[in-house]
């Protein structure tokens, strides 16, 4: 546990940072950080390394995270938030099919939404969501992400934000684009969303009345520009 976490905890479908703590000849590898549910406290996971001793308590550390690693978590990350603006775009805004939780790992994305379509031409889903996502990362735009009062985040998220959400809280709120409707969110993401990089809808499927698309993006595992 450090004063000033800087490493970054899983949160929103997105893993959490990795690296070092380093304290002179003292290492300890970092495999997850996470945030405490019920205190909030950012806790370091891992171990040290063989033959290092242990953290005294007060000790100053220097923390390297994996640069590589996080860059790619937030391009992964807000590609899955640049595909709800595609969805809408493309005809299936929030009223018809609502963003509800997403994966955003290095091996594995997709996001989820409440609700099906009648009908849908999957395939036709899929190429219109390519076109629709290399347009908006072709032309970029800055992305968003601020503390805001229940209320005024509620206004930037549709009118409403999930249950979760404590009424007179005030939640991070990411707006992907500027005049899109925002999202509570405390992952991480690209400063400008042409930084997503290549993007792929590897696939529909629509179960339970819940839709979901899966995608990669350039730099995850298995990815295949189309």
């Amino acid at each position: 546990v450090l004063d000033r976490p800087v490493a970054s905890p899983a949160g929103g479908g997105q893993p959490s940072d990795t690296g070092r703590l380093v304290a002179g000849d003292v290492v300890f590898s970092i495999e997850s950080v996470i945030a405490g549910k019920d205190d909030g406290v950012v806790r370091h996971v891992g171990a040290f390394e063989e033959g290092a001793k242990t953290f005294e308590v007060g000790a100053e550390v220097t923390v390297k995270v994996d640069q590589d690693a996080r860059v790619l978590h937030a391009r992964v990350h807000s590609a899955g938030h640049l595909l709800d603006v595609a969805m809408a775009n493309v005809g299936y805004p929030s009223s018809v099919l609502a963003p509800a939780k997403g994966l955003h790992q290095p091996d594995q994305a997709y996001v989820e939404y409440d609700g099906k379509v009648e009908g849908l031409d999957k395939d036709l889903l899929i190429r219109s969501l390519n076109d629709e996502m290399s347009k908006l990362v072709g032309a970029g735009g800055k992305t968003c992400s601020k503390l805001m009062p229940y209320d005024e985040a509620s206004k930037a998220c549709g009118g409403s934000l999930p249950p979760y959400i404590e009424p007179g809280s005030s939640p991070r709120v990411v707006v992907i684009l500027p005049d899109t409707e925002g999202c509570p969110c405390g992952g991480t993401h690209v400063e400008d969303v042409a930084d997503v990089g290549a993007f792929t809808v590897t696939g529909v499927r629509v179960k339970k009345g819940v839709t979901r698309v899966s995608y990669t993006i350039e730099g995850m595992k298995g990815h295949e520009r189309k």
